[in-house]
């Protein structure tokens, strides 16, 4: 008899573990991160759309054209890499790489 209930009890007990999906669940600073991450963003494309317009309209010196242009892959390979990391729920965040996308706002826009 124990031998039944302890097996009933194996049973149960695995087969709610294979039943049952773990709730998908997202940390404070997770999202903190991915807030800061999509602000980061807008203010890079703002600015980066701008001195794009300002190059197109012969505004700004060919060199300095050149060297945000040089800025910019930098922002997209940044960007892929911040974009890698959110595909991966058990990643841990990179505040660095949210205050380098913010840097490079920054160069753009001085």
């Amino acid at each position: 008899m124990a031998r039944v209930l302890l097996a009933l009890v194996l049973i149960v007990a695995t087969g709610c573990g294979i039943l049952t999906k773990p709730a998908e669940r997202i940390s404070v600073e997770r999202q903190q991160f991915l807030n800061s991450y999509a602000r980061a963003r807008v203010l890079y494309a703002t600015v980066a759309e701008r001195m794009t317009r300002l190059c197109a309209q012969q505004r700004i010196e060919l060199a300095e054209c050149a060297r945000m242009a040089s800025v910019h892959e930098q922002a997209k390979a940044l960007d892929a890499e911040i974009q890698a990391k959110l595909a991966v729920p058990e990643s841990e965040v990179d505040w660095g790489r949210i205050m380098r996308l913010l840097e490079l706002a920054l160069e753009l826009a001085l």
